[in-house]
């Protein structure tokens, strides 16, 4: 199992690993191909997307970069880290995680967060093994109009 940045061709996979998991997660992912096609070609996307595979695509991570005025500091974001469901329990989740630190460290980040539900234990126990801490505040999201 190798990790990479994901690819043009990759976008299917990637795709239907973006709605497995908005599903997973109860929610509905709103990206479509054209979207994640032009994110997937940009010179300088707004977020990083790595793929786990080995005969095919078997996972993905997002990664973006933003900066707190409390540390002073740049931090990495784990917007998405996901793992399909033949290959859990394989040890992907965690290549993915690794290479999704080496990247954030690589890229001056001085920490990464991220969030997952309270309900998914499995996650939880992960993010902890792997010297994560839980920090308590609410999300809080306000949909704002596009146009």
């Amino acid at each position: 199992m190798m990790v990479r940045t994901a690819r043009l061709e990759d976008t299917p996979q990637v795709l239907r690993l973006i709605q497995d998991h908005a599903q997973y997660e109860g929610g509905r992912a709103t990206i479509d191909k054209c979207v994640l096609e032009r994110l997937l070609q940009v010179e300088a996307p707004p977020v990083r997307i790595l793929v786990a595979e080995s005969d095919q695509i078997a996972g993905y991570a997002a990664l973006t970069t933003d900066y707190s005025l409390w540390s002073g500091a740049r931090y990495g974001h784990l917007d998405c880290l996901f793992v399909a469901k033949e290959y859990r329990d394989r040890g992907v989740g965690q290549i993915l995680f690794l290479k999704v630190r080496e990247e954030a460290h690589s890229a001056g980040c001085v920490r990464l967060e991220w969030q997952t539900p309270d309900w998914n234990c499995q996650a939880t126990e992960f993010y902890r093994r792997n010297g994560a801490e839980c920090l308590s505040k609410t999300r809080f999201v306000l949909q704002l109009d596009a146009g």
